[in-house]
């Protein structure tokens, strides 16, 4: 990262080329045209960004479309985001409603919400609350902790959250991971070390190293140990 850069600020209404900066804030309504390479990145409001990102901290609270790749230390939103590309963060912390059209890698994953990933959704520890419906193509991580939330709207984004569907379920094709707990969860196969079905899944086959617990509220087709 280069040293003096300047910083990029939009208020209310306006548009900006891609390029090097120090701070970008964006209040109001913005569009980047192209890439961009910041130390941190503020929206609040609705931003178009024409292009990848690459950023130490993105904050986002409001609306964002981002055509291209995101890559950050830290990420956090609150409200909804929309990723043309992949996304990889060391942290990420998500209120509301993400798509990806690609993967997404973090070292830290927090959704609360609901959200769309085209590919593999993956991190070291990954937290899912379900406010509504939502599907990953592949699921993988260390710890990984699916719950169903309760009927309430999170922050009043009840129109943003539902954005994929009004149910409180997850669709994926699999779950690969050492600790699992899954509620609400419909998936083909589950792979893991413990594996504990609370609650509403419904499962093709689970296979499991060490422990294997399900609730009476969920159905698996096949479970064994390896």
């Amino acid at each position: 990262m280069m040293k003096n850069m300047s910083d990029l600020r939009i208020n209310g209404h306006g548009s900006a080329s891609g390029g090097k900066y120090d701070s970008v804030n964006i209040n109001g309504s913005g569009r980047i045209d192209g890439d961009l390479d910041c130390i941190d990145l503020k929206i609040n409001g609705q931003c178009n960004l024409k292009g990848n990102i690459d950023a130490d901290y993105v904050k986002i609270n409001g609306n964002s479309s981002i055509n291209g790749n995101v890559e950050s230390k830290k990420l956090e939103i609150n409200g909804a985001t929309d990723i043309k590309g992949s996304f990889s963060s060391e942290k990420a912390e998500i209120y509301g409603s993400i798509s990806v059209d690609g993967d997404c890698n973090a070292e830290f994953l927090k959704i609360e919400g609901s959200f769309k990933i085209e590919g593999l959704l993956n991190a070291d520890e990954l937290e899912l609350s379900l406010y509504g419906s939502s599907q990953a193509d592949e699921i993988g991580g260390s710890k990984i902790t699916i719950k169903r939330k309760g009927k309430y709207d999170l922050f009043g984004l009840k129109s943003i959250i539902f954005a994929f569907g009004g149910g409180k379920e997850l669709i994926t094709q699999s779950i690969e991971g050492d600790e699992i707990y899954l509620e609400n969860t419909t998936a083909q196969i589950v792979r893991g070390d413990t594996i504990e079905l609370g609650p509403g899944c419904e499962i093709e086959l689970a296979e499991y190293k060490n422990s294997f617990k399900v609730n009476k509220d969920s159905t698996v087709a096949e479970h064994k140990k390896v």
